[in-house]
């Protein structure tokens, strides 16, 4: 159900469902480049297997099989690991496991995968030298968080996180925190 657009306690995330670990190892660029939103582009894959975990051959995606088309074919995913340095347009390959050929799909939009009616909260594990983190908020704001220490959860709504972003006073920042969980 989803309530109200604006009712902010239509869908509270009091206790989070899921959890995506992500990736912040990119050195450059504004963003880390988690792949949000993938359509497939070539479909040559067969023998996927329903709940099969396959991951693509760059760039560290790694996604879920939830619904199959004829002959094994992938008719619907879910990303469980965004992976890093991705780009619109990027072309990632995964091969089924027991089936053969391989399957590719675009990345068409860049974020938390996840946050299409909803953002999610952060776990930051590692505080790094200053304890930033830049997000993109639901509302399409950037904001940067400055002091997060280690092991603190931002009960925030954020649809991307950032390497960098231009906080109020015009200072350009950096994210330093490490070992940053999306919950949802």
């Amino acid at each position: 159900m989803n309530g109200l657009n604006g009712n902010e306690a239509a869908q509270p995330r009091v206790f989070a469902h899921d959890a995506i670990p992500l990736n912040m190892s990119v050195s450059t660029g504004s963003t880390f480049g988690f792949a949000k939103t993938l359509e497939i582009t070539t479909d040559n894959g067969v023998g996927y297997i329903l709940n099969e975990v396959v991951t693509s051959t760059a760039k560290s995606v790694k996604i879920q099989i939830i619904a199959l088309k004829q002959n094994g074919k992938i008719g619907a995913i879910r990303i469980l690991n965004p992976g890093t340095a991705n780009a619109i347009n990027d072309v990632l390959s995964f091969t089924p496991s027991s089936g053969s050929g391989t399957t590719n799909f675009t990345v068409k939009e860049l974020g938390l995968p996840g946050t299409e009616q909803r953002g999610a909260c952060l776990f930051v594990g590692g505080a790094g030298a200053t304890g930033t983190i830049c997000v993109k908020m639901e509302s399409g704001d950037v904001v940067t968080f400055k002091g997060v220490t280690a092991g603190s959860f931002l009960p925030i709504l954020a649809i991307d996180v950032l390497r960098t972003a231009t906080d109020a006073t015009g200072t350009a920042t950096a994210t330093d925190v490490t070992d940053v969980i999306a919950l949802y």
